[in-house]
């Protein structure tokens, strides 16, 4: 008799060549055909969800064991690029810390009330002091860097409670969040607007080029290894390392940092797609002649998460290391639309750019940061051709320059020293004045007391012209924005400006 219908053998049979339990009742004589097949389903299932998971675990371990023998226990703060580590952070008594609110109007017009931003001030300081922003990562409190900016008697602030997802907006509602912050942060008690720098490094150097390019009032900034072309870097170059990590073998990335990283900005790509006059409008190249304030720009030449091509061609090396397939490179490809098969040097304006190159002498990089009196200084870090071992530098290179001496003469200077009008700078910030700018859409009808809105981006303009003209003549400031508007072909574009124009002169003489 078949086992699976015997009534009379007990409560349950076992198949033993397929280890199923056949259950029988003594009462009902009958077996459910429906529940022996979901019990095995059930099994089954149960098995594969086992091995996937032990799949991934193993899979995510090998890949951030990878990462850490590269960079060791600072993997994060290596991809933040905010100094060498100095071990134990400031004490309690030597710093205070304030959580303030940075409300915004995001993309699809929503109010977003969660972000904050932490504000780090001297626990002895007194009056207005200077200040440091760290865009869009948050501010590593044991790095040298950042217990330097305390001691020297400066604040710093940094978005708070920094998640991967903001990875993936960065061009968007994360651009949109800092510049609250930065505005945020010039309307805070204790802080001098006049001596206010921005430092930041990868997302974050783009975040500090985004900054200063949209923005007039930051005396000075740093932007290491900044993405400038975010189309080539994140929509091009990135997929294509990604091609190569997925021909390299299950548990052998070929680029293993750069396999943890482009995952996290992958929705920009989702976000802006195709659409090319957005991709241009939130890079800096498209900018790179309206930075009106002291910007230094330092970049290694074996940068693997952020080319130096889109910098300039002047350095980049022809070939790879060895370390990754034949004919693969880091060059920025020709026949991208419009300007983005552009490097920035070529889009600049030459007598505002300074190249210093500073060559990796027995694998450590020392001394302090150069910068020049024009307005854009680019420091080249000669550490080798791009390698698949490493990140934003060769693994085998240390040290790192100081940065202080710069900042310091900046904060010396104050922005009415440093500043200077420049044409674009002046067209961008009449853009958004009017309602026009792409990379900063201007919302109307949702809440006009948030950042985002028509309303405040209009505030934020007449504050920052004024505050030039507070330290200058409005004479200097109505000349050189005429001069400005004269440079536009289209008459329609120079009378809605010239309009703009005069609306904010009424409303300072008002």
């Amino acid at each position: 008799m078949d086992k699976a219908t015997d009534s009379t053998c007990g409560h349950y049979c076992c198949c033993l060549a397929c280890g199923t339990d056949y259950r029988t009742s003594r009462h009902e004589g009958t077996v459910s055909i429906k529940g022996m097949y979901a019990v095995k389903l059930a099994k089954r299932i149960l098995s594969v969800v086992l091995c996937i998971a032990l799949f991934l675990g193993v899979f995510a371990l090998s890949a951030f064991q990878k990462a850490k023998d590269i960079f060791g226990g600072e993997l994060f703060t290596s991809f933040a690029l905010q100094g060498e580590m100095a071990g134990e952070p400031l004490g309690a008594s030597e710093m205070k810390q304030e959580l303030i609110d940075v409300p915004y109007i995001k993309a699809d017009g929503s109010v977003d009330k969660t972000r904050q931003i932490i504000l780090y001030t001297p626990t002895d300081a007194s009056d207005e002091i200077p200040l440091i922003y760290i865009p869009h990562y948050a501010a590593e409190e044991s790095s040298l860097d950042f217990i330097s900016y305390i001691r020297h008697g400066w604040a710093v602030a940094a978005p708070y409670d920094f998640k991967n997802e903001y990875n993936g907006v960065l061009e968007t509602d994360d651009l949109v969040f800092n510049n609250a912050a930065l505005y945020t942060l010039r309307h805070q008690e204790g802080i001098d607007c006049q001596r206010i720098a921005i430092v930041g490094g990868s997302a974050g150097g783009y975040m500090s080029m985004m900054l200063n390019a949209l923005q007039m009032g930051t005396v000075a900034s740093i932007a290491n290894s900044p993405i400038l072309n975010p189309y080539f870097n994140f929509h091009e170059y990135f997929p294509a390392c990604d091609e190569v990590n997925r021909a390299s073998g299950l548990f052998e990335f070929t680029m293993p940092i750069q396999g943890m990283v482009s995952k996290a900005f992958q929705p920009i790509n989702d976000i802006l797609v195709d659409d090319m006059e957005k991709w241009e409008a939130v890079s800096p190249i498209s900018m790179a002649q309206a930075y009106s304030n002291p910007v230094v720009i330092t970049h290694n030449t074996s940068d693997i998460l952020v080319p130096i091509d889109q910098v300039t061609h002047r350095y980049t090396y022809e070939h790879n290391d060895g370390t990754m397939p034949e004919g693969f490179d880091c060059h920025l490809p020709q026949g991208y639309p419009g300007i983005l098969s552009q490097t920035f040097e070529e889009l600049a304006d030459p007598d505002e750019m300074t190249f210093n190159y500073v060559k990796v002498e027995n694998s450590h990089v020392s001394g302090d940061l150069y910068y020049a009196d024009t307005l854009l200084t680019i420091n080249v870090i000669d550490d080798g051709a791009p390698t698949a071992k490493g990140s934003h530098n060769n693994p085998t290179v240390t040290g790192s320059l100081n940065i202080f001496p710069y900042l310091e003469a900046m904060m010396d200077k104050t922005l009415a020293g440093a500043e200077e009008l420049v044409p674009a700078k002046l067209l961008l910030l009449l853009e958004r004045y009017q309602g026009n700018s792409i990379a900063l859409p201007a919302h109307e009808g949702v809440d006009d007391t948030v950042y985002g809105s028509l309303s405040v981006y209009q505030q934020e303009v007449i504050d920052e012209l004024n505050t030039w003209m507070d330290s200058h003549t409005q004479q200097e400031m109505d000349e050189a924005v005429k001069a400005a508007i004269d440079t536009l072909d289209d008459e329609a574009e120079r009378e809605a400006y010239g309009n703009a124009w005069q609306e904010i002169l009424s409303m300072r003489q008002n």
